[in-house]
Protein backbone atom coordinates (compact mmCIF):
# COMPACT_ATOMS: atom_id res chain seq x y z
CA UNK A 1 0.00 0.00 0.00
CA UNK A 2 1.41 3.42 -1.17
CA UNK A 3 1.43 6.13 1.57
CA UNK A 4 -0.29 9.55 0.98
CA UNK A 5 2.53 11.30 0.71
CA UNK A 6 4.22 8.90 -1.28
CA UNK A 7 1.03 9.13 -3.98
CA UNK A 8 1.49 12.94 -3.61
CA UNK A 9 5.45 12.54 -4.51
CA UNK A 10 4.13 10.58 -7.65
CA UNK A 11 1.62 13.18 -8.46
CA UNK A 12 3.72 15.91 -8.59
CA UNK A 13 6.38 13.90 -10.80
CA UNK A 14 3.52 12.85 -13.03
CA UNK A 15 2.45 16.87 -13.17
CA UNK A 16 5.91 17.75 -14.41
CA UNK A 17 6.48 15.19 -17.17
CA UNK A 18 3.40 15.88 -18.32
CA UNK A 19 3.96 19.52 -18.37
CA UNK A 20 7.30 19.14 -19.97
CA UNK A 21 6.23 16.64 -22.87
CA UNK A 22 5.72 17.30 -26.03
CA UNK A 23 4.04 13.92 -27.12
CA UNK A 24 2.59 10.90 -24.41
CA UNK A 25 2.20 7.85 -25.58
CA UNK A 26 -0.59 5.29 -23.45
CA UNK A 27 0.44 1.79 -23.59
CA UNK A 28 -0.51 -1.39 -22.27
CA UNK A 29 2.58 -2.98 -20.91
CA UNK A 30 0.91 -6.36 -19.46
CA UNK A 31 3.06 -9.35 -20.10
CA UNK A 32 6.29 -7.99 -21.12
CA UNK A 33 9.32 -9.08 -19.06
CA UNK A 34 11.84 -6.66 -17.67
CA UNK A 35 14.80 -7.39 -19.69
CA UNK A 36 12.44 -6.29 -22.53
CA UNK A 37 10.93 -3.10 -20.39
CA UNK A 38 14.87 -2.25 -19.75
CA UNK A 39 15.71 -2.27 -23.41
CA UNK A 40 12.71 -0.22 -24.20
CA UNK A 41 13.58 2.33 -21.62
CA UNK A 42 17.11 2.76 -23.28
CA UNK A 43 16.07 2.69 -26.47
CA UNK A 44 13.46 5.41 -25.18
CA UNK A 45 16.15 7.44 -23.25
CA UNK A 46 18.54 7.66 -26.42
CA UNK A 47 15.50 9.76 -28.04
CA UNK A 48 14.86 12.33 -24.51
CA UNK A 49 12.00 10.36 -23.41
CA UNK A 50 10.99 8.22 -20.70
CA UNK A 51 8.53 5.49 -19.60
CA UNK A 52 6.79 5.73 -16.31
CA UNK A 53 4.29 3.17 -14.75
CA UNK A 54 1.77 4.36 -12.40
CA UNK A 55 -1.63 3.44 -10.65
CA UNK A 56 -4.47 4.53 -13.65
CA UNK A 57 -6.18 6.24 -10.76
CA UNK A 58 -2.74 8.71 -10.21
CA UNK A 59 -2.73 9.44 -14.33
CA UNK A 60 -6.22 10.07 -14.00
CA UNK A 61 -5.56 12.56 -11.02
CA UNK A 62 -3.10 14.35 -12.98
CA UNK A 63 -4.50 14.10 -16.48
CA UNK A 64 -7.85 15.99 -14.69
CA UNK A 65 -5.98 18.88 -12.98
CA UNK A 66 -4.46 19.11 -16.55
CA UNK A 67 -7.90 19.31 -18.12
CA UNK A 68 -5.80 17.16 -20.65
CA UNK A 69 -9.38 15.47 -22.26
CA UNK A 70 -8.33 11.91 -21.35
CA UNK A 71 -9.07 9.09 -18.87
CA UNK A 72 -7.04 5.88 -18.66
CA UNK A 73 -9.79 4.30 -16.45
CA UNK A 74 -11.91 3.11 -19.77
CA UNK A 75 -8.13 1.66 -21.05
CA UNK A 76 -7.83 -1.95 -20.69
CA UNK A 77 -4.62 -3.72 -18.73
CA UNK A 78 -1.61 -1.97 -16.66
CA UNK A 79 -0.68 1.56 -18.46
CA UNK A 80 2.21 2.69 -18.46
CA UNK A 81 3.65 6.49 -20.54
CA UNK A 82 6.14 7.00 -22.74
CA UNK A 83 6.89 10.88 -22.35
CA UNK A 84 8.98 12.49 -25.10
CA UNK A 85 10.45 15.79 -24.40
CA UNK A 86 12.38 16.17 -28.08
CA UNK A 87 11.05 15.05 -31.48
CA UNK A 88 7.61 13.63 -31.27
CA UNK A 89 7.65 11.05 -33.78
CA UNK A 90 10.97 9.21 -31.85
CA UNK A 91 8.97 7.74 -28.93
CA UNK A 92 5.90 6.71 -31.51
CA UNK A 93 8.74 4.37 -34.04
CA UNK A 94 10.31 2.95 -30.86
CA UNK A 95 6.74 2.31 -29.24
CA UNK A 96 4.99 0.85 -32.75
CA UNK A 97 8.31 -1.47 -33.38
CA UNK A 98 7.92 -2.39 -29.69
CA UNK A 99 4.74 -3.25 -30.11
CA UNK A 100 5.06 -5.23 -33.05
CA UNK A 101 8.29 -7.35 -31.26
CA UNK A 102 5.70 -8.01 -28.40
CA UNK A 103 2.87 -9.37 -28.56
CA UNK A 104 1.44 -8.50 -25.24
CA UNK A 105 2.28 -5.03 -25.24
CA UNK A 106 -0.41 -2.30 -27.14
CA UNK A 107 -0.72 1.34 -27.57
CA UNK A 108 -3.74 2.84 -26.55
CA UNK A 109 -3.29 6.38 -27.51
CA UNK A 110 -1.97 9.56 -26.75
CA UNK A 111 -1.36 13.57 -26.22
CA UNK A 112 0.19 15.28 -28.59
CA UNK A 113 0.21 19.13 -28.20
CA UNK A 114 -2.83 19.11 -25.80
CA UNK A 115 -4.66 16.81 -28.16
CA UNK A 116 -5.81 13.40 -27.55
CA UNK A 117 -4.72 10.73 -30.20
CA UNK A 118 -6.12 7.67 -30.80
CA UNK A 119 -4.21 4.37 -30.92
CA UNK A 120 -4.60 4.37 -35.30
CA UNK A 121 -3.07 8.08 -35.26
CA UNK A 122 -0.03 6.99 -32.96
CA UNK A 123 0.30 4.50 -35.28
CA UNK A 124 0.36 6.51 -37.54
CA UNK A 125 2.15 9.12 -36.95
CA UNK A 126 5.38 6.48 -36.04
CA UNK A 127 5.45 5.90 -39.66
CA UNK A 128 6.35 9.74 -40.42
CA UNK A 129 9.75 10.45 -41.47
CA UNK A 130 11.77 12.01 -38.76
CA UNK A 131 11.28 15.88 -38.28
CA UNK A 132 14.86 16.35 -40.03
CA UNK A 133 13.79 14.25 -43.06
CA UNK A 134 10.39 16.45 -43.52
CA UNK A 135 12.78 19.83 -43.07
CA UNK A 136 15.13 19.16 -45.74
CA UNK A 137 11.85 17.85 -48.10
CA UNK A 138 10.06 21.04 -47.95
CA UNK A 139 13.49 22.54 -48.26
CA UNK A 140 14.23 20.88 -51.40
CA UNK A 141 10.36 21.46 -52.89
CA UNK A 142 10.97 25.26 -52.22
CA UNK A 143 13.97 25.29 -53.81
CA UNK A 144 13.31 23.25 -57.13
CA UNK A 145 11.73 25.95 -59.14
CA UNK A 146 14.22 28.44 -58.44
CA UNK A 147 16.77 25.55 -59.11
CA UNK A 148 14.78 25.12 -62.54
CA UNK A 149 14.69 28.78 -63.13
CA UNK A 150 18.74 29.44 -62.48
CA UNK A 151 19.42 26.20 -65.29
CA UNK A 152 16.84 27.85 -67.32
CA UNK A 153 18.62 31.30 -66.99
CA UNK A 154 21.95 29.61 -67.40
CA UNK A 155 21.41 27.54 -71.07
CA UNK A 156 20.27 30.49 -72.42
CA UNK A 157 23.55 32.47 -71.45
CA UNK A 158 25.53 29.64 -72.58
CA UNK A 159 24.08 29.69 -76.12
CA UNK A 160 24.39 33.15 -76.84
CA UNK A 161 28.23 32.70 -75.41
CA UNK A 162 28.06 29.54 -78.17
CA UNK A 163 26.66 31.92 -80.85
CA UNK A 164 28.99 35.25 -80.17
CA UNK A 165 31.88 32.36 -80.30
CA UNK A 166 30.90 31.10 -83.56
CA UNK A 167 30.43 35.07 -84.87
CA UNK A 168 33.90 35.72 -84.14
CA UNK A 169 35.27 31.98 -85.68
CA UNK A 170 33.27 32.94 -88.96
CA UNK A 171 34.57 36.76 -89.06
CA UNK A 172 38.05 35.74 -88.50
CA UNK A 173 37.89 33.76 -91.21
Amino acid sequence: MITKAKKAEVVAGLKDKFSRQKIAIFSDFHGVSVARSIALRRLLSAENAEYKVAKKTLFDRVLGEMNAGVSVKGMQGEIGVAFGYGDQVAPAKILAKFAKEVETFKILGGLLDGKALTEKQVVALSRLPAREVLLTQVAGVLSAPLRGLAGALQGNIRNLVYVLAKVKDQKSA
